[in-house]
């Protein structure tokens, strides 16, 4: 979601970038460009559609909460540069240091603007009406895709695109991205082979996107392997893992909770360049005997 302003290259560009830097974070003696990796774009259909979506998380949160907590020391994320990205590190990969005291509050009003925010969901997640509503409102680009039909058909066409019959393939989605490749496969063609399908930071747990998604909600048939699920405390968007019901089914989903960034905890760049996501990724690429044989 909010990938209008990329293109279909630099969106693949700063998606490898972030896995290559999780790599080398871990010293791996993996090439990025010898993968064949392919990233569905579909930014531009926002643009077919004559919409725009600008997400902004403090419009969900009642302005006395927020001057509550966030009044002093916030800092404004400045748009991505797609020309000489700067890729930060997780705080797992930096060494120990002294922050400044300046730092520190400012992560402390974060922490408390995620807790909040946390909160805040969890509540709605019992209103599922009202979450519908402000989804409407504010998340403009998923409501598109759960409830016009044209649009969930043209962003699944820019995916089916990027699968090769007779091929074996490892599906890794975050957010929206999570909910639109559950909901593929769940009618994929069997001649295409998923060994293994990894979400990050989805939203599948709330009630108003699992009553928009194909049931009945299962282990998807076109799956061959097993399905991951990384989720994290700091992401209050999407900061629980996927164990309740409807997905108790069996196989059960290898739920893994990670940490990434504070101040921005739901960006991708926290997720990709995580030690626990680059070894899922690679571990069938790397070690391809342990993964179970696909039926066709």
């Amino acid at each position: 979601m909010n990938q209008q302003n990329y293109t279909a290259d630099s969106l693949k560009e700063h998606w490898t970038s972030i896995f290559a830097k999780g790599i080398d974070e871990l010293c791996l003696k993996v090439n990025v460009e010898q993968l064949n990796i392919v990233l569905p774009f579909y930014g531009d259909l926002m643009t077919k559609h004559q919409l725009s979506n600008k997400f902004d998380l403090d419009a969900f949160l009642p302005k006395s909460i927020l001057n509550f907590h966030l009044n002093h020391h916030r800092a404004i994320e400045p748009d991505i540069q797609l020309s000489n990205l700067n890729i930060p590190e997780l705080p797992i990969f930096t060494k120990t240091q002294i922050l400044s005291l300046s730092t520190r509050l400012y992560l402390a009003s974060q922490f408390a603007k995620d807790i909040a925010l946390k909160e805040f969901f969890t509540i709605l997640n019992n209103f599922p009406k009202l979450q519908e509503s402000l989804i409407h409102k504010f998340l403009i680009e998923t409501y598109m895709y759960l409830t016009c039909s044209e649009f969930m058909q043209e962003v699944n066409q820019r995916v089916l695109e990027s699968l090769e019959e007779g091929e074996e393939h490892i599906i890794v989605s975050h957010s929206l991205g999570t909910v639109i490749a559950y909901n593929l496969l769940q009618q994929l063609d069997p001649k295409f082979c998923i060994q293994r399908f990894i979400t990050l930071g989805s939203p599948l747990a709330f009630r108003m996107i699992q009553c928009k998604v194909i049931h009945p909600i299962i282990h998807p048939k076109s799956l061959c392997g097993d399905w991951y699920n990384f989720y994290s405390d700091d992401d209050f968007l999407t900061a629980f893992p996927l164990i309740e019901a409807p997905f108790n089914f069996r196989p059960a989903i290898r739920n893994k909770k990670i940490s990434t960034f504070t101040n921005m905890p739901h960006k991708i760049v926290g997720y990709l360049q995580h030690p626990a996501v680059i070894k899922c990724i690679l571990e069938p690429i790397l070690k391809p005997t342990t993964l179970k044989p696909c039926h066709f």
